[in-house]
């Protein structure tokens, strides 16, 4: 399976790391992962410095012990300007094109623009 940031985030704080086991991700999610921690921290105000500075220490432990691929950046291109969705999104969407794969994502507007053509599901729709 593939997952995105949402989901790695998720499975990360719902403890379901068992999941991740096996998954693929893009190196984009360890930069993406940083930023989710920086909104937590800085904006939302739901974790401080030092909290998030463990659960970033987390997360990019978890994304070290997963596979990480790269798409062809063209089809990549091709996917988000054919879905209508960024860049970012259609690396994960891509991947999933790829490896013949689910994509794991939380983003439900991502879900519905691509739904028709790739298997999308959530963290929630996973066994443990």
């Amino acid at each position: 399976m593939i997952f995105d940031t949402s989901s790695i985030f998720v499975a990360v704080k719902s403890k379901k790391l068992r999941i991740l086991k096996n998954a693929i991700t893009s190196q984009l999610a360890k930069y993406e992962l940083g930023n989710i921690v920086w909104k937590e921290v800085y904006i939302h105000k739901t974790l401080n410095y030092d909290e998030g500075l463990k659960l970033l220490q987390l997360l990019m432990k978890v994304v070290d012990k997963m596979d990480l691929a790269e798409p062809d950046y063209a089809e990549t291109l091709k996917t988000a300007c054919r879905y209508g969705i960024t860049f970012y999104d259609a690396v994960y969407a891509q991947l999933a094109v790829d490896h013949s794969d689910v994509l794991v994502t939380e983003d439900n507007k991502l879900k519905k623009k691509i739904c028709k053509d790739i298997n999308v599901l959530s963290v929630d729709k996973l066994d443990n």
